[in-house]
């Protein structure tokens, strides 16, 4: 937390010393109806569905610049409310990887707030100042990473993910880092980065070198990232071909590299699809990925061994299959309104997840939302404590949401 100590007061005390100076945010609130995945001979009780959750977010956002510095703060509080029964039975988590320190999370209660049925949630999201002369871009303190170019699953993006699914990712969670950034050519740029980890103890953080350049007609991104004792390389490559633009994006992490080699649970992942702008209500975005999963299992059976690998503990793996399909499309229905659906599917166990949402622009700066996330698949079986996944999907809770986001 020291860096964030001295880099927040800079970034709020910035307007005192001139430049220009802006205050932004939003508010949301999402309110949901939640099914929970009925599994049989479950051993302890589970909350009886639907149930209603909510939750409430507001985000102040600050910008200054004068000639080449820039800085940027961010702060949010979420208040979240749910049946106290599922508080007890799922308890919220507030882990942000590769930050060096944080605030407590959790202000009311302070104590014991992952399970209780209303909490108030604190989160320092960013804090970072940027140093823009001619030769290069510095950044330094908590900002946004993300790298990959994929729709559904990003191969490269081992930092701060989003699973499938997730209903809010206007902001990709904040990192501690100092960046390096410096054009290379017309179209090309490097790309270094370190992230000190969690209080600042070896083996926690990662680093990473990135190029992007032009071959052969093609944007090429090329990736290398050491994390947690583990390596990655990786690459990233799309091109424009008959108006659609294709995408391909892969990587491999050997385990425990710099640290306990592990080859046994070293893993290869690859993304490759199109997406395609049709003259469809005004223009509809679709697309269409295939997602290869070296890390995951080739049956449900292996599912529920994943969560000890490397890939999942540390590389931000989340699915536990090996081969997907998966598709979306987005569309502009009028001037105020426009809708969505992303599909992923399992195709070893059959399973799938849909996510349809429909947006209005109902005022300036004023959006109402409506969506759902539909799993659909076979249900686990439990023996004893144990349990038995049938499929992926299966596992998921079917949840119905309502949204109002503001922005000022």
């Amino acid at each position: 937390m020291k860096t964030l100590a001295l880099l927040l007061p800079l970034c709020l005390a910035a307007p005192a010393l001139g430049g220009d100076f802006s205050l932004k945010g939003y508010f949301k609130t999402y309110a949901y109806a939640v099914e929970p995945v009925n599994a049989r001979d479950v051993p302890a009780p589970q909350p009886n569905g639907p149930y209603p959750a909510s939750e409430n977010k507001l985000r102040l956002k600050t910008y200054w610049s004068a000639g080449s510095l820039k800085a940027e703060a961010a702060y949010e509080l979420v208040y979240a409310a749910r049946p106290s029964e599922l508080a007890a039975a799922r308890p919220l988590t507030a882990r942000n990887d590769y930050r060096v320190s944080d605030p407590e999370p959790f202000l009311s209660p302070a104590s014991g707030g992952a399970r209780k049925p209303s909490v108030l949630i604190q989160n320092l999201d960013r804090a970072f100042l940027t140093w823009s002369p001619a030769a290069f871009d510095l950044y330094a303190g908590r900002q946004p990473l993300a790298f990959g170019s994929g729709r559904a699953v990003n191969p490269t993006d081992i930092l701060a993910p989003y699973p499938f699914g997730t209903i809010d990712t206007e902001e990709r969670r904040g990192v501690d880092a100092l960046r390096l950034k410096t054009p290379n050519g017309e179209m090309g740029e490097f790309d270094a980065g370190w992230l000190p980890g969690r209080r600042w103890v070896s083996g926690t953080g990662a680093g990473f070198l990135r190029g992007r350049g032009r071959l052969g007609g093609a944007d090429l991104t090329l990736l290398a990232a050491a994390f947690r004792g583990n390596l990655m390389a990786g690459a990233d490559i799309e091109r424009h071909l008959g108006g659609a633009m294709l995408r391909a994006e892969a990587a491999r992490v050997w385990a425990g590299r710099f640290g306990d080699r592990n080859p046994g649970e070293d893993f290869d992942r690859l993304t490759a699809g199109a997406e395609y702008v049709f003259d469809l209500l005004g223009g509809t975005d679709a697309w269409l990925e295939y997602h290869y999963n070296g890390a995951g299992a080739a049956a449900p059976s292996g599912y529920a061994a994943r969560a000890a690998r490397t890939a999942y503990r540390e590389a931000n793996v989340y699915l536990l299959g090996r081969h997907y399909l998966a598709a979306g499309a987005g569309a502009q229905v009028s001037a105020l309104v426009s809708a969505g659906l992303a599909v992923m599917a399992n195709l070893g166990d059959g399973s799938f997840y849909a996510t349809p949402s429909l947006d209005w622009n109902a005022a300036e700066n004023l959006y109402l939302g409506a969506g759902a996330l539909l799993p659909s698949g076979r249900r686990a079986r439990f023996n004893g404590l144990t349990a038995s996944p049938a499929s992926e999907f299966g596992l998921y809770d079917r949840s119905f949401y309502a949204s109002l986001r503001k922005y000022f």
